[in-house]
């Protein structure tokens, strides 16, 4: 398939990324925006092109259009694009969202563009981090008939491996995306403030933690999540689980409410898959829930 010329609007830290990857691969990036023309000029060094702050004038040089821009403002920047004449015939014109689907992009489709949405399943801290994580992602993957073998071929030059998801499903797609990353983020940084209150200091805190975040996705790796599951929930101690809810008593509220939410789930795995009885698990859940008589 010939390489497509590509813009990238919203040259953020996904966008950059996917620029320089696209570029390594063969394509041509003609244009990359950004708010101020000082940080479109950057994101240009990086993924090649013309630096815009206009997006209308972006999508106008190119035949592929990435729609980089953050989630709540896609549809307005795509209905401002369309407005202005930057959509037409021929083009492919795409998101990068995990949330939406296909409905923010109807005004480029309304003037003869294909359409799609690739979402990598991704964390990115920086741009530099994001270029060098997005090879070998999983990119959640929504587009209509015409769209779909482009689309598809940019997700294996990013290095990526599409899995489709139903344009009706996104937003619950994503918010599986969320738990898995900025969720595990929250619990870490709620673990670290307990380990501080417990006489830590932060430093070493988050490096007594690291090792076993990592042992703990070794084993969700090669035995997934449920066959991982370790602790006391697991083995039905009730009163470590006690023990623990006192010392929580003094917590923030929303670090106890985590510790009974994670850990009533916990207590349905274990069931799931034999590590505790029924009776366990339903006298575990009465601990959680203050329901002990």
């Amino acid at each position: 398939m010939d390489r497509l010329t590509v813009a990238i609007l919203g040259a953020g830290r996904v966008g950059q990324a996917v620029g320089a990857l696209l570029r390594e691969a063969g394509y041509s990036v003609t244009a990359v925006t950004a708010r101020t023309l000082q940080a479109a000029q950057a994101a240009a060094l990086a993924t090649g092109g013309t630096a815009y702050t206009d997006n209308t004038a972006a999508a106008r040089a190119a035949q592929l259009v990435l729609v980089t821009v953050p989630d709540d403002v896609i549809e307005s920047a795509v209905a401002d694009i369309a407005a202005d004449g930057g959509f037409a015939a021929g083009q492919v014109v795409a998101h990068t969202s995990g949330a939406h689907g296909l409905g923010v992009l109807a005004p480029a489709a309304e003037a003869g563009a294909a359409i799609g949405a690739i979402h990598p399943m991704q964390s990115f801290a920086t741009a530099t981090r994001a270029t060098q994580d997005l090879p070998g992602s999983i990119f959640g993957f929504t587009a209509d008939d015409d769209a779909r073998e482009v689309l598809l071929a940019v997700v294996e030059s990013l290095g990526g491996h599409a899995v489709d998801v139903a344009d009706e499903v996104r937003p619950l797609y994503h918010a599986a995306a969320v738990m898995a990353s900025n969720g595990f983020v929250a619990v870490e940084d709620m673990a670290t403030n307990l380990l501080v209150s417990a006489g830590f200091d932060e430093r070493a805190a988050r490096r007594a933690l690291v090792p076993l975040v990592a042992g703990t996705t070794i084993n969700i790796r090669r035995f997934g999540p449920k066959e991982a599951l370790t602790g006391p929930v697991s083995r039905g101690d009730f009163d470590t689980v006690r023990a623990h809810l006192e010392a929580l008593q003094s917590a923030p509220e929303s670090h106890r409410q985590a510790y009974l939410a994670l850990n009533a789930h916990a207590a349905d795995m274990a069931e799931e898959v034999g590590m505790i009885s029924h009776e366990t698990a339903t006298e575990l859940r009465a601990v959680l829930g203050g329901d002990e008589v």
